[in-house]
C-alpha cells in the first residue's frame, strides 16, 4: 500500500503483504500497526477496493468512474448528475497516484519483473526504489520521467465490497463528507 501527494511523492509505503490481501486490511493494519496516520481535517482519496470514511473518500459505487468513459473535449462534456461529477473529479485526482506508480516502474525495471531475490529483499527494493524517487522528485527538478507526459489509464479497480466492516460512525461521518463535497462540486459548475 502506498500513499501519494499530489506531486507524485510517496508519503507512506507499506510493503510485505501477499498481493491477494484484500486492500481494506491492509489499510487497517496501516492505521493500526503500521504507524500510517491522517493528518486532523485531511483525507486521501482511494478506490473502489476501499470503504468510504471521512478519512479515505471512495467514489460512488454504480455511477461511471474512468477517466477513458468521460468526453475527452470539455465541451462536449456532460455530467449526468453529481455523483458522476464526482466520480469524474475524484478519477482526475486519483490518477496522480497512478502517474506516481508509472514513473517508478518505468525508471526502476527490476519492479515490473520477477527477480530471483529473497522475499523480504524484494520489499526492501521496492521500499528503496520509492526512496530514490521521492529524493529525485526533490533534487532534480528536470528529470525526463517526471516530465513525461502520460495517458490517463483506466485501473482494475475492484468492485467489490470491502472485506472487513468499517464502524457505522466512520461510514456515516464519510458519507457526509463526500455528499457535501458533491453538492459543491455540482453548486460550482
Amino acid at each position: 500500500m502506498a500513499a501519494c501527494s499530489f506531486d507524485h511523492q510517496f508519503l507512506f509505503v507499506c510493503t510485505g503483504w501477499e498481493g491477494s490481501a484484500a486492500d481494506m486490511r491492509v489499510l487497517r493494519w496501516c492505521c493500526e500497526s503500521g504507524g500510517f496516520t491522517v493528518p486532523e481535517g485531511k483525507f486521501y482519496l482511494v478506490d473502489s477496493g476501499y470503504a468510504n470514511t471521512d478519512r479515505f473518500l471512495a467514489p460512488y459505487r454504480g455511477e461511471r468512474y474512468h477517466l477513458s468513459q468521460f468526453d475527452v473535449n470539455a465541451r462536449a462534456r456532460r455530467h449526468r448528475g453529481p455523483k458522476d461529477l464526482y466520480n469524474h473529479r475524484h478519477a482526475q485526482l486519483r490518477n496522480v497516484v497512478e502517474k506516481a506508480f508509472g514513473i517508478l516502474k518505468r525508471r526502476f525495471k527490476v519492479l515490473r519483473q520477477a527477480t530471483p531475490f529473497p522475499y523480504k529483499v524484494q520489499c526492501r527494493i521496492a521500499l528503496a526504489c520509492c526512496v530514490i524517487h521521492n529524493f529525485i522528485k526533490r533534487h532534480q527538478g528536470t528529470d525526463r520521467y517526471f516530465n513525461m507526459q502520460m495517458n490517463p489509464l483506466s485501473t482494475d479497480d475492484q468492485d467489490n465490497d470491502p472485506t472487513q466492516p468499517i464502524g457505522p460512525d466512520e461510514s456515516r461521518r464519510g458519507d457526509i463528507l463526500r455528499t457535501n463535497i458533491t453538492e459543491q462540486l455540482w453548486n460550482n459548475r
